[in-house]
């Protein structure tokens, strides 16, 4: 059973004649007769029967007719979605970020690309690096942004490219005796307790504590979310280094410029190189990676 059969039964029950039918869909009466003759055979049932110079359905037909109809509508309802999604200018881009990165700079970056087409859709989620980074190498979404980490050159299989830098800041306590400072410089937290949110910006933080002479003592591991951090922080569990974004809850904690060294993270956008990737997603992906250095997002 197949497509077509479908398609001449469907038309041979609407017109409930042959040689109509075989004018409609463009071939020969024997040719449709004979494969309604297959379907009959494959089904074991007769699906027509004469009636005066017409024909009409059976029993069996009529049933048929039903699951025929649901089958031939799903099949061209998943074409049409296939055809909307590698449609350039109406198709459907799907991607998953951290939390930071997703409650702030995917907004923009969708929004900046809307003005220019309309009409894609986006499919968007929050994970943690790793499920980003699993998730594009099993093909469940077209694009993962996610920080910097040394560990991405395990990824072979993953095209990642930078396309943000953002100022890490530090966030302490309301009632630390640095909250009322502006700035700090990190030589003076040696004797600090830290929450790190992310492994990027851990390793990141770490690599650049020890080049000015200790490893940053560390309370609780990371978690992504600056949310579950600065919680932790207001609490007194630590102080920690985030992404200085119009997102962060400053309420219950003080936030201070880090002014020596210049610390920031690396924001990167990742594919799958071998994979299959839509004209409307090449066409987002060549708009991030150009807008990236042009708009402030």
């Amino acid at each position: 059973m197949n497509w077509q059969q479908l398609e001449y039964f469907k038309t041979v029950a609407e017109t409930q004649n042959f040689t109509s039918a075989a004018n409609l869909l463009s071939v020969t009466q024997p040719a449709l007769s004979k494969a309604i003759s297959k379907l009959e055979e494959e089904l074991n049932v007769p699906l027509f029967e004469k009636n005066g110079r017409n024909i009409k359905l059976t029993r069996f037909g009529s049933m048929f007719l039903i699951h025929a109809n649901a089958a031939i509508n799903e099949i061209s309802k998943g074409i049409q979605e296939l055809q909307d999604i590698i449609n350039p200018m109406a198709g459907t881009v799907s991607m998953s970020s951290l939390y930071t990165i997703g409650t702030h700079f995917i907004p923009s970056i969708i929004s900046e690309f809307l003005k220019e087409s309309p009409n894609t859709k986006f499919e968007f989620g929050i994970q943690s690096t790793f499920n980003i980074l699993k998730g594009l190498k099993d093909g469940k979404f077209d694009f993962g942004f996610y920080d910097e980490f040394e560990d991405i050159k395990r990824y072979e299989e993953i095209e990642s490219v930078p396309i943000k830098n953002e100022e890490l800041v530090l966030i302490v306590p309301k009632n630390h005796h640095l909250a009322d400072k502006t700035e700090v410089f990190l030589k003076g937290l040696k004797e600090e307790s830290f929450v790190f949110f992310s492994e990027g910006i851990k390793g990141k933080m770490c690599s650049i504590f020890e080049s000015i002479g200790f490893v940053p003592k560390t309370s609780i591991e990371y978690n992504e979310s600056s949310m579950v951090v600065t919680g932790f922080v207001s609490a007194g569990l630590g102080i920690s280094i985030v992404p200085n974004t119009p997102n962060l809850i400053t309420e219950e904690v003080s936030v201070l410029k880090i002014k020596e060294p210049n610390c920031y993270r690396t924001v990167h956008m990742g594919w799958l190189k071998n994979g299959y990737m839509t004209p409307s997603a090449k066409i987002f992906k060549d708009f991030v990676i150009e807008a990236s250095s042009k708009i402030d997002i």
